[in-house]
């Protein structure tokens, strides 16, 4: 029982607070929304910014379990990790539709959250994927002339992007049979493209 109301308020808190703004959002708002008594917000989380936090975290909870995942495969070339962690970007905004969302909003407009929670993955992300350019540049599989950090921003933003895209890209695109994987893929494999080293 406890352990559902706890799920409960953090499944009801995502929309609220992606939807308007962590200081826009009441602590009876998201009592209602999640069916719960308004002091089991202060019961299980300590209050509204504890809520936040935990929600936050559960966010991120599916792109922490993918790294962790693809990290074991160290085996692997640097090209395929990147593009397992390509592919797997589209099953986390599936899993989390407000990711984005409230990533944004933290970028744009920081709160507590931000330093606590963002901060903590962000470059988790961010590490993962230079690991691997790195490799790739040393194994002579991507140009050498590569700026790394540049890179990995691109894919970041090549990867997310059409997410927050998303809604317009279907009316610009209604007849193309568009599918977040079929964009991922493809996107990727432009990226790819792009970073090899060209042969003599």
């Amino acid at each position: 029982m406890e352990k559902d109301t706890r799920l409960k308020l953090i499944e009801a808190a995502a929309p609220l607070f992606a939807q308007k703004s962590f200081a826009a959002v009441s602590v009876r708002e998201l009592a209602q929304a999640a069916g719960a008594n308004i002091a089991a917000v202060s019961y299980h989380y300590g209050g509204k910014e504890g809520l936040y936090h935990a929600m936050l975290e559960y966010q991120f909870e599916p792109i922490a379990e993918a790294l962790e995942r693809i990290q074991t495969m160290s085996s692997l070339p640097p090209a395929e990790r990147l593009g397992l962690y390509a592919s797997l970007v589209a099953g986390v905004h599936h899993r989390r539709p407000y990711l984005l969302r409230l990533v944004h909003a933290e970028l744009t407009s920081p709160t507590s959250g931000f330093e606590a929670v963002v901060k903590k993955y962000i470059p988790q992300i961010f590490r993962f994927i230079h690991q691997a350019l790195e490799e790739g540049v040393a194994a002579g599989e991507f140009r050498p002339d590569l700026d790394i950090g540049l890179a990995v921003i691109s894919l970041a933003g090549i990867l997310n992007f059409y997410f927050v895209a998303k809604p317009m890209a279907r009316q610009l695109l209604p007849a193309s049979g568009l599918s977040d994987e079929k964009y991922v893929s493809q996107a990727f494999a432009i990226y790819l493209n792009g970073i090899r080293r060209e042969k003599p």
